[in-house]
């Protein structure tokens, strides 16, 4: 047989459409495509993989809570479709927003 290697963009495709589900937005949401360039992917020497996401939580939300959400979200989906062990997922919070993105 031969190799299967699954690229670091569709490990943030991934994590940005988890992104998404968390914020409960549309991936193709004009406004929100923007977070898509703060995620970055690493691997390590086991090919294990590190995904480091900078963000803006909405404010009015506890930012420890929606973190480890993000967190959780993306962890289980880059798994499940690549059958990667996920070693962390490095959440930077950026700032708080009062943003409302459209559902749609």
């Amino acid at each position: 047989m031969g190799n299967i290697t699954v690229s670091d963009n569709v490990i943030a495709e991934i994590a940005y459409r988890s992104i998404c589900s968390v914020y409960g937005v549309e991936p193709d949401n004009k406004e929100f495509k923007k977070f898509r360039k703060n995620i970055d992917v690493e691997r390590t020497p086991e090919d294990n993989v590190i995904v480091n996401i900078k963000l803006e939580v909405p404010y009015g939300e506890n930012i420890l809570s929606f973190s480890e959400n993000i967190m959780k979200s993306v962890t289980e989906n880059v798994s499940q479709m690549t059958d990667k062990t996920v070693e962390a997922v490095n959440v930077v919070v950026t700032g708080v927003s009062d943003k409302e993105f459209s559902k749609a």
